[in-house]
């Protein structure tokens, strides 16, 4: 036999108004899977029917997209490596290349070592980058002059020494005398084989 309990009006009211909203809710699937989230909030032992074939529902979908997410993770960062490894290869080429040229440019082994060095110290990727660098730390040497005892012009013909009788002969004769060209001539040859 039911036990009968009293109860006021307005708790009856307010418990049959609650049970309409709770029916109206299990009535829904999408409510009622809220339901049993909220109830296993509040009582984690609570048994959730709608929530526990869901989640059995997802597992394979669940552990599918972990798969396909580390795959393409893994694909990224191979792809990456990759593009990296293309980028140094590139540029060591570019290195290689820029240093043959120095070679052929007339840079002694030394001098394309010194570059290189720099490259590594300064952390320069370009060689001609580096062999500016490298030119304005050493210029290189200024051409030299004839030399020789030559004064006045490159090759002394205008020196007038008192000493050189032969040269201001030619001088005044402006090279059109025979015998004092002649007589020159044959001091340089006396002069250069003696040399030798």
């Amino acid at each position: 036999m039911a036990k009968v309990v009293e109860v006021d009006e307005a708790e009856y009211n307010q418990m049959v108004a609650l049970r309409g909203v709770a029916t109206k809710i299990v009535a829904n699937p999408a409510a009622r899977k809220r339901l049993e989230e909220a109830h296993k909030m509040v009582d984690p032992n609570a048994a959730t029917p709608l929530l526990d074939q869901e989640t059995a529902q997802l597992a394979p979908v669940k552990e599918l997209e972990k798969t396909v997410n580390e795959r393409i993770a893994k694909f990224e960062k191979e792809r990456e490596d990759e593009k990296r490894e293309a980028t140094l290869k590139a540029i060591a080429d570019k290195q290689t290349a820029g240093l043959t040229r120095l070679r052929k440019q007339g840079y002694t082994d030394e001098g394309v070592a010194a570059v290189q060095k720099l490259m590594e110290d300064k952390g320069l990727l370009d060689v001609d980058d580096a062999v500016a660098i490298f030119e304005r730390a050493n210029p290189p040497q200024a051409p030299s002059t004839p030399s020789g005892g030559m004064t006045g012009t490159a090759w002394g013909f205008a020196d007038n020494s008192d000493s050189d009788k032969s040269i201001q002969e030619l001088i005044a004769t402006q090279g059109k005398s025979d015998s004092v060209t002649d007589r020159m001539a044959i001091a340089a040859l006396n002069d250069f084989r003696s040399r030798r």
